[in-house]
């Protein structure tokens, strides 16, 4: 089981000309330590292949922390113990309502982003748009307005 200073001491071998303030310290313990050790002695060591930095950089660690968290999570689902009536979308209304909503995403600011969230929410709910569809327009919208970070898991 790998513990939070095997995860500190593999951050200091894999970029040894990093120096960090005491405050820098405190901010990467603080965020780091409380995850799974493992799967972030992972995400540390992907962030090294895919960076050629000499200074690791906290976000870096933390999305690739969150893609793989996501990666394992869907391999834990369960299958559902309901029945399931599948539901069809026309495709034409999808594709429709997905230009229309576009446009109510790039006109979005942060402060109505909730209300733009509700509207695209509707939609899915009235049978409108496909629920990947929907999904791909809040991602679309929280990207655009820098709304993203940490939401898999209830932000860091």
């Amino acid at each position: 089981m790998r513990t939070w200073d095997d995860n500190r001491n593999a951050i200091n071998q894999l970029w040894p000309m990093a120096q960090f303030t005491d405050e820098e310290k405190r901010l990467w313990s603080e965020d780091l330590s409380r995850l799974d050790q493992v799967l972030l002695y992972d995400a540390i060591r992907n962030v090294k292949r895919t960076r050629d930095s000499l200074y690791p950089q906290l976000p870096w660690v933390l999305a690739e922390y969150r893609d793989l968290w996501r990666v394992r999570k869907s391999t834990e689902r369960k299958p559902a113990q309901e029945r399931r009536t599948p539901v069809v979308i026309d495709k034409d209304t999808d594709v429709q309502m997905e230009r229309e909503l576009r446009t109510v995403v790039e006109m979005a600011t942060r402060e109505t982003h909730i209300e733009t969230v509700d509207i695209i929410a509707d939609a899915a709910a009235r049978l409108k748009i496909e629920m990947k569809t929907a999904y791909g327009l809040v991602r679309y919208l929280l990207k655009r307005l820098g709304l993203d970070r940490g939401n898999a898991m209830g932000g860091f």
